[in-house]
């Protein structure tokens, strides 16, 4: 008794220490961004230089989608300075909170060997630890989720003004979060009716509030674009979204041990445990349909909500298995299980790593050293002198590089082509201007690089500049003439701490007029 007392004091802790270790050792080595990570850093600045007025002024280009996060990165940047390490500082402490969040929520519902398996595996885990790391909203997404899991649960138990105040807060933190944070709250709803259904038709359909709050929600739903994102991805592509291939390659061949184990965890505490596991299974399985069936784009990264439920699943199956073997030692034999998963692949990690690629399991992000790139740029470009065009093919990147309020910033995309990108469709909406140019709406002048008159035009009013091409499925009339007319000042296929050997990303960096 005396030593589970220590375990749960000082083991919260322990596992903090270790967590922060693994997600920190190296962070200071300014590894280069990512493609939404340099969104996230764009989105940042304008929030640290204009402060909240960026939310109501329509050219900044505000993406109201990922708030939280942004709000996170621009106070960090307000406390050390815009570097790729500051934007991801805040993620690698809440990453770093995660295994904490697992090991009280894993001893509430079961056990101190279920709780000390999952939370040794959570901490551990590779694809934890690197999305962790990024300067994307991903682990402060898993975090409230297993906050609002747990006050959810308190709740069923017994409800008090408290517990139901936190609720709701940790619901408004997650909707700012992510917008998939909806799924855990309509599991949250279903689980509720089908668990509670005499409380349910008291508690809400006879409750004035619960009207207000779905007003409110509704509201919310509707400032943030969500309404929009349902409209034309989602109903736009119903029962044309199939991304079952991609999600069972990961979760069987990647990941097949944590999900068997997972599973089977789950479905043998779901007889002692039916209320709590019911709902992991519920949203377990809600997150994979909608994913699947429902979202077009598809990379493993949206999987990241229900690991953690995974890794409890895992820790019950192995309690079990060593509770078979000796109850009096079950704790020991289920902590040396955990530790023999643990060092026995490469997902999971036992000693600290400088970089962790988010290739490491499936070829997914295009990942190179844009430093180099921009470093060509600002070296030959004569950028003060105004009189050189950037081109590039995600805008964000440009502006984490040049500042936000570079004046001849372009960006080259698609008009509107046939075929899916990710299972989006590739299209730009644009506006013209008086000279003819087109301009991305909402946006402080930002001109578009549609097909080769787009270009020929910027050629017109720029004597020097750079476009950079990292897609061949761009348009092929401005590639071709690029590749023909233009000096290459550089090419870059991989990055060379990237593990994943098939982590391909061809990239060149072209110009005119610079000698």
């Amino acid at each position: 008794m005396a030593m589970n007392k220590i375990i749960h004091k000082f083991f919260p802790i322990f596992i903090f220490l270790v967590a922060i270790v693994y997600r920190a050792y190296g962070l200071l080595n300014q590894y280069p961004f990512w493609v939404d990570e340099f969104s996230s850093a764009h989105q940042a600045l304008l929030l640290a230089k204009y402060g909240f007025s960026a939310f109501t002024n329509p050219m900044m280009g505000i993406d109201l989608h990922n708030t939280l996060t942004h709000v996170l990165i621009a106070l960090s940047f307000g406390l050390f300075g815009a570097h790729e390490w500051t934007a991801r500082l805040p993620f690698v402490l809440i990453g770093s909170l995660v295994p904490v969040g697992v090991f009280f929520l894993t001893r509430y519902l079961f056990n101190l060997p279920v709780a000390i398996s999952a939370t040794l595996l959570t901490t551990t885990s590779y694809m934890m630890i690197t999305w962790s790391r990024q300067a994307r909203g991903y682990a402060l997404q898993q975090l409230l989720a297993i906050i609002a899991i747990y006050l959810y649960l308190r709740l069923l138990k017994k409800s008090s003004s408290g517990v139901v105040f936190a609720f709701f807060a940790v619901a408004v933190l997650g909707v700012l979060t992510h917008f998939m944070f909806f799924i855990l709250l309509g599991s949250f709803f279903i689980h509720y009716f089908l668990f509670r259904r005499k409380d349910f038709i008291v508690n809400i359909l006879k409750n004035k509030l619960s009207y207000i709050l779905l007003v409110l929600f509704g509201v919310i739903l509707y400032k943030f674009g969500f309404v929009n994102v349902i409209k034309v991805v989602i109903i736009e592509n119903l029962f044309k979204t199939n991304n079952l291939w991609y999600y069972h390659s990961f979760l069987w061949r990647e990941y097949g041990l944590i999900t068997f184990l997972g599973v089977v965890g789950l479905l043998l505490a779901y007889r002692k445990y039916k209320e709590p596991v019911s709902l992991f299974l519920l949203y377990i399985g809600t997150h994979l349909l909608f994913l699947t069936f429902l979202w077009p784009p598809y990379t493993s990264r949206y999987l990241l909500p229900i690991f953690p439920l995974l890794f409890i699943g895992v820790g019950f199956s192995l309690s079990v298995l060593a509770a078979n073997f000796s109850k009096r030692f079950s704790l020991i034999i289920t902590v040396v299980l955990a530790l023999g998963i643990i060092v026995g692949g490469d997902k999971f990690v036992t000693k600290p790593k400088q970089f962790y690629s988010v290739n490491h399991d499936f070829r997914e992000i295009a990942l190179i050293d844009y430093g180099q790139v921009y470093d060509i740029i600002k070296t030959k470009g004569n950028l003060k002198e105004n009189q050189t065009a950037v081109i590039d093919t995600w805008h964000d990147r440009l502006y984490w590089y040049l500042g936000v309020d570079y004046p001849n910033a372009y960006i080259f995309r698609w008009i509107n082509e046939p075929g899916l990108v990710n299972g989006l469709p590739k299209l730009t909406n644009y506006e013209l201007n008086s000279e003819g140019e087109k301009i991305i709406p909402h946006t402080k002048n930002l001109r578009f690089i549609g097909e080769l008159k787009d270009l020929q035009l910027a050629m017109k009013k720029y004597s020097k500049g750079f476009i950079f091409i990292d897609d061949a499925s761009l348009p092929k009339d401005v590639i071709e003439y690029a590749e023909k007319n233009f000096k290459k000042e550089l090419y870059l296929d991989h990055y060379p701490l990237d593990d994943n050997p098939y982590s391909i990303w061809p990239a060149t960096l072209y110009s005119w007029g610079i000698e």
